[in-house]
């Protein structure tokens, strides 16, 4: 009897390892949709390796516009800068100049202080060092995650045998392609970020003005010719009620008229004795 059971628990083992070697394509997908998080830290993050996104915004005045441009771009040119934005605006008391500056974070310092060589005096100066590395690290593992994710999609195409299984698959394998291009376009930014400061630069030429009391008459003739169109205005709007007032007014003095002179005629016209 013993041998029995010894035969029918090896049969029993046999089967089991059968049914586990006959699983579909479609229940290896249902297993990895939801994938593991990486634990290791993925190749090109150095431990302790820190990532940081440093910017900064300039203002001054300029006595002289296209010397300071030229300062500004000698300075672009020597630390393989590029502009991506120049604006240039006009007001009544100044022309201010805006340029955006791309530079590659190691030379950031360095342009910096090319760029605003000779100045003393900032209206505006402030520089930011923001810490990415989590979210560097972070971006960086879940691309890594996906790209695996997409490999081992393959690797059940190619085994797939029933049209059922590849179409299944090749809508997983769309899905995680899409994902994978849109991490890789964030990523790609954020790199960008990371290797390339940007350094607003705004500087900015008073205008010389004319005399003061002519600017305070000019200032003075241009508000009275405004408030004069205002009252014109006001008053075209309100026409029909003005046309109105007048003629209620001469209604009533004529109305007062008449009835002044209706008993000096009636006094006129009795009989004398």
């Amino acid at each position: 009897m013993k041998w029995l059971s010894t035969i029918a628990m090896i049969l029993m083992l046999a089967a089991c390892n059968g049914r586990q070697g006959e699983e579909s394509p479609a229940m290896e997908i249902s297993l990895m949709k939801v994938p593991p998080p990486p634990k290791e830290t993925p190749p090109g993050s150095k431990p302790g390796q820190r990532k940081f996104i440093k910017n900064g915004n300039v203002e001054f005045e300029t006595e002289d516009a296209d010397a300071t441009r030229k300062v500004i771009m000698a300075a672009v040119r020597a630390n393989n800068a590029y502009v991506s934005r120049d604006d240039e605006h006009r007001s009544e008391t100044e022309i201010t100049y805006t340029m955006y500056v791309h530079v590659p974070a190691k030379r950031f310092d360095a342009f910096l202080s090319s760029a605003t060589a000779g100045v003393t005096n900032f209206r505006d100066r402030s520089i930011s060092n923001e810490d990415v590395t989590a979210q560097y690290i972070d971006t960086e593992s879940r691309l890594k995650t996906k790209k695996e994710i997409e490999d081992r999609y393959r690797a059940l195409l190619s085994k797939a045998t029933t049209v059922k299984d590849i179409l299944e698959i090749e809508k997983e394998l769309g899905e995680i392609r899409e994902d994978i291009e849109s991490s890789e376009e964030q990523f790609r930014q954020l790199n960008n970020d990371v290797e390339y400061s940007t350094l607003k630069i705004l500087f900015f030429k008073p205008l010389v003005t004319s005399n003061p009391f002519l600017r305070e008459v000019a200032d003075a003739f241009k508000e009275g010719v405004g408030n004069l169109r205002a009252f014109t205005v006001v008053l075209v709007a309100v026409w029909p009620f003005v046309l109105l007032a007048i003629g209620l007014v001469m209604a009533l003095n004529w109305w007062r008229k008449r009835r002044k002179t209706s008993p000096e005629k009636a006094a006129a016209e009795l009989p004398s004795e």
